[in-house]
């Protein structure tokens, strides 16, 4: 009988010892998973970025080699939308990052 009171207590404690070490296990694995999704994310938004850079760059290019009237509004504007979704997107945080 007294074998396994102390075996309980023994079990007892035992549990008090691995639970918090478990929860300190869990939370190391989530916050590196949580670090990667977050790589993941910055990367995706990097490349969204680049995209709209690229069109920007275009579309400055096709303005400086001239053209009609209605031609150089029509880029212009098409640039100024994609410097608004540049500043939607918040490149300006990842521009180090752009090509």
């Amino acid at each position: 009988m007294t074998f396994l009171v102390k075996a309980r207590q023994v079990d007892s404690m035992n549990h008090q010892i691995l639970l918090p070490i478990m929860l300190v296990g869990i939370l190391s694995l989530s916050l590196l998973l949580s670090g990667q999704a977050m790589a993941g994310d910055r990367e995706a938004q990097v490349a969204r970025c680049q995209v709209i850079k690229n069109k920007i760059q275009h579309y400055t290019a096709m303005r400086r080699g001239g053209g009609s009237s209605s031609e150089m509004r029509g880029w212009q504007s098409r640039r100024n939308d994609y410097k608004q979704k540049y500043r939607d997107q918040n490149c300006t945080r990842v521009r180090t990052a752009l090509k």
